[in-house]
């Protein structure tokens, strides 16, 4: 009995050791706000509609954003914010882009934001964090689920709706 007993220490020991190590990557982990995801035909069908239900954000590169992008979208580059942390550069970006939009750097109230990226992860995760923190609804704004990844596969209909 105390044999067993001493082999089960060593497995108590280290299940406590894993279960510290996960509750501190959960503290230390980033502030990162849960995304709010729209699919691309939902987005499609309120562009071919006219309804402007969505101000669409690209917060891809400016440079692809200038090879391609979705009809009507404003590019708000956040790649400095994503890939160097340089928040101050993504908020300023967004401010200049929602004054150009709406004419106020933080948007109206009413308004709601579709965040296009590449694939619809990290840059769109940035800008939502970013526009949350800087007092827009985390309810207004939408993450298009594949970003321009999915549009571009979409078909012709999608890429008929590209500048």
């Amino acid at each position: 009995m105390k044999n067993k007993s001493l082999k089960l220490i060593p497995i108590l020991l280290i299940l406590s050791l894993v279960l510290v190590a996960c509750g501190q990557a959960q503290e230390t982990g980033t502030n990162e706000n849960p995304m709010q995801y729209m699919g691309v035909e939902e987005l499609k069908t309120s562009i071919e509609s006219g309804s402007d239900d969505y101000i669409i954000l690209d917060v891809r590169k400016v440079e692809d954003y200038n090879t391609s992008h979705i009809a009507g979208a404003y590019t708000s580059d956040q790649d400095a914010a994503n890939k160097g942390g340089d928040d101050a550069t993504g908020i300023a970006n967004l401010k200049n882009t929602l004054q150009e939009a709406t004419g106020s750097e933080v948007g109206n109230a009413e308004d709601k934001y579709a965040l296009v990226c590449y694939s619809g992860k990290s840059y769109a995760q940035k800008a939502t964090d970013l526009m949350i923190e800087m007092g827009i609804s985390k309810d207004q704004i939408y993450t298009v689920e594949g970003g321009m990844t999915a549009w571009e596969e979409g078909g012709d209909d999608y890429k008929e709706l590209l500048e």
